[in-house]
This record gives structure tokens, C-alpha cells and sequence, in this order.
């Protein structure tokens, strides 16, 4: 587990297939690279890891993903910096959403959305931000997340009606609100007074969910 940690952390990081001899440089696991080499082997045949190419490293899958983000969501995340807590719990208990998402946006680098479907209001802001940190493999990837984008309102409300408190992870196709494999979907449901609000971040997939996590739990 520490070695996949390890493997998606590093991803996420750089954005870079990951090797066994850049892991033994970076970390302690206190077995040899062949050893750690073994251990990526074993989890590339149990689905979690994959080779882009024969003599590259590996990267994580979306089940990987989904074990990671599992993991996090299940470890009391540290509370958020001082200011940034204070100004988006200022902008959230205002209702100033545009405000609110702007800055998410640009905290995380990521497409927001905040839903107050009672009231049959969508706002958006940051497609820029999910534009520019997508790794775009083909004209067909880049229309799946324009149709996303077009079509995610339509979607909402289903998607969201019976989501518990507290951030729920969703990765590539397993989406309610999306239907691109490149994207990842994290959103919370929100009382306000008696409404209830839907706040969601879509990005990439090897977004940053720790701080992702960090900031939804502290709105």
C-alpha cells in the first residue's frame, strides 16, 4: 500500500510514468529495488497499476485511484489554513457562489460548480483552470469534456439528491455528472438554512485530492 501511495503520489506530482529506481531514491521502504520492482509487478496483476509502454514505469489505474482516494477519505484530514478556511467559509455562509467558486477555482486549478437546485440555479467558473490541467491524448478526449461541461446540469440533479454529508470521490467513467475517462469528480452536499447546496470540483484525475479533500471538509 505504501509502495501505490507512493506510485499515485509521485503521478500526481509530476505527471510522469514512475520506476522502481526513482521510488528507491525517493523513499524508504527498506527493501532493495528489485524487491520494490516485484511489488510493481504485483500491482499491475491486481489491476491497481499500469505500463504505458514495456520499458517505462508504471502508472495508477483507475481502480489505483480509487484505493487511494478511498484511503484519504477515510483519515481525518488536517484543518485547512487559517485565511484560506476563513475566506471561503465567509464567501459560503454569505451565498456569494461566483465568489466562492473563483476561488476555489483558482485554489485548486480546477472546474467548480455549486448547485442550489431548489432554486433551480447552476453556477460554474474555472473551465480555463480544467482546459489547462487536462492531458489531452485526442481530439475525441477534448469533445467528451466539452459535452461534460455542456450537458453537467442536466445531469445534477439525480446525481446529487442522495448524496450523504462529506465529500464523495468519484474517478473517470463511474462519474454520476460526467462522462469523460479523463476526469475525476469529488462533491458534497451542503445544509443552508433549507436549502441544500451541491458544491463540486471536476478535474483531471491525478488532481490534488488531499487538498481537494482538505478545503470541501472545511466549508
Amino acid at each position: 500500500m505504501q509502495i501505490l501511495e507512493a506510485v499515485i503520489q509521485e503521478f500526481i506530482d509530476a505527471g510522469e510514468p514512475v520506476s522502481s529506481g526513482s521510488l528507491y531514491e525517493r523513499y524508504n521502504f527498506g527493501i532493495k529495488p528489485a524487491m520494490i520492482r516485484l511489488e510493481l509487478d504485483s500491482l499491475e496483476d491486481e489491476g491497481f497499476l499500469e505500463q504505458p509502454h514495456h520499458s517505462a514505469g508504471r502508472v495508477p489505474t483507475d481502480n489505483g485511484y480509487e484505493l487511494f482516494v478511498k484511503k484519504l477519505l477515510g483519515i481525518e484530514a488536517p484543518a485547512p489554513e487559517p485565511r484560506e478556511q476563513h475566506t471561503m467559509k465567509e464567501l459560503f455562509e454569505e451565498r456569494a457562489w461566483p465568489d466562492l467558486l473563483h476561488r476555489l477555482s483558482a485554489e485548486l486549478g480546477l472546474l467548480s460548480i455549486a448547485a442550489d437546485l431548489s432554486h433551480e440555479m447552476v453556477y460554474k467558473s474555472g473551465l480555463d483552470n480544467l482546459v489547462k490541467h487536462l492531458d489531452w491524448q485526442d481530439r475525441e478526449e477534448i469533445n467528451s469534456v466539452i459535452r461534460d461541461f455542456e450537458e453537467v446540469d442536466e445531469r445534477l440533479p439525480r446525481a446529487t439528491e442522495k448524496w450523504e454529508e462529506g465529500p464523495k470521490i468519484f474517478i473517470g467513467k463511474k462519474s454520476p455528472v460526467t462522462r469523460s475517462e479523463s476526469l475525476s469528480v469529488i462533491g458534497a452536499n451542503y445544509r443552508v438554512g433549507d436549502d441544500i447546496i451541491s458544491i463540486l470540483a471536476i478535474g483531471p484525475k491525478r488532481m490534488d485530492y488531499k487538498k481537494t479533500i482538505r478545503i470541501f471538509r472545511g466549508l
